[in-house]
């Protein structure tokens, strides 16, 4: 399953829709700065899977990318392929120096990201 590293999803080409699948609570203290961007908590996915567009790539992003990428393979389960997951999420986005609305924390618990550096 691929991932994309978040400095490389402003330049896509194709048109996309980044999901936020945090709780709506962690959404509304703080979020990616992108226009594309819905928050779908992972928790609602399944009675939301009908609005979700199959025409377009979608990008799911959470915290530290642990969340995003089971919810990538949960939905790939069901026949969207056109899906992948922010690597790192909301953490590598911020180390790579893209905006955040909101009060993020100073340090967010459970990182695994230690650099901006992406695997994809």
């Amino acid at each position: 399953m691929k991932s994309i590293c978040p400095n490389k999803i402003q330049s896509l080409k194709e048109d996309f829709l980044l999901i936020d699948i945090r709780e709506k609570f962690e959404f509304d203290t703080h979020k990616a700065d992108s226009q594309n961007l819905i928050n779908i908590p992972f928790s609602e996915i399944d009675e939301n899977l009908e609005i979700l567009p199959k025409n377009k790539l979608l990008i799911l992003i959470c915290n530290n990318g642990l969340r995003s990428e089971t919810a990538t393979k949960y939905l790939m389960e069901r026949n969207f392929e056109n899906v992948t997951f922010v690597e790192g999420g909301l953490v590598k986005w911020q180390q790579n120096g893209m905006k955040i609305l909101g009060s993020p924390p100073d340090f967010i618990s459970h990182s695994l990201s230690l650099t901006k550096d992406c695997n994809s």
